[in-house]
């Protein structure tokens, strides 16, 4: 009879130590990841380059408006703004808004990026540009450049990256630099 009470308090031993292996293993199997993808602006650089074209910007005249006066160009800057994904998802319907110095015309664009509504023929300045990014994978880097004209008020440009994505820092997601 002894054994037979031994016997059984082992088999119930070893069924509740496999029922409770079988409970964590059916949690880790079941258990879901936190999708997230960290979106973060790498660098913001802003340099003037003797290659790039000097523009000529056109004042009224008010003695006589009729006539355009033409003031000696200045060298434009060429702004590249670096964005990066980290984290263990995909960034999906990435989008990147870059705030501008005041009184900036800008000179060229890539074909991702969208000048704020307010610029126009008579209203050449701008004040943010959006860039749709689109998807990053995991780990990858996409580099945006752009032209704008040198703004006598000084030349900090800002840029800020979001995806839809949801994102575990979103501190790293503005920077900025000054020409």
């Amino acid at each position: 009879m002894k054994n037979n009470s031994r016997s059984s308090r082992f088999t119930r031993f070893i069924i509740t130590g496999i029922s409770i292996f079988l409970i964590i293993s059916a949690n880790h199997l079941f258990a879901q990841a936190r999708w997230q993808a960290d979106v973060s602006i790498a660098s913001v650089s802003i340099v003037s380059s003797p290659n790039l074209k000097k523009t000529s910007r056109g004042t009224d005249n008010f003695n006589k408006p009729q006539e355009k006066v033409v003031q000696t160009g200045e060298e434009n800057l060429k702004c590249s703004i670096t964005i990066h994904n980290e984290n263990d998802d995909d960034a999906w319907g990435t989008m990147m808004v870059v705030v501008l110095p005041v009184e900036v015309t800008v000179i060229s664009l890539p074909a991702n990026a969208t000048m704020d509504k307010s610029v126009t023929a008579t209203q050449p300045v701008a004040g943010h540009i959006i860039f749709n990014i689109g998807h990053m994978t995991v780990g990858q880097n996409v580099t945006v450049e752009f032209t704008m004209t040198k703004s006598k008020y000084g030349n900090k440009v800002g840029a800020y990256a979001y995806s839809d994505s949801p994102d575990p820092n979103p501190a790293n997601n503005y920077k900025d630099a000054v020409y």
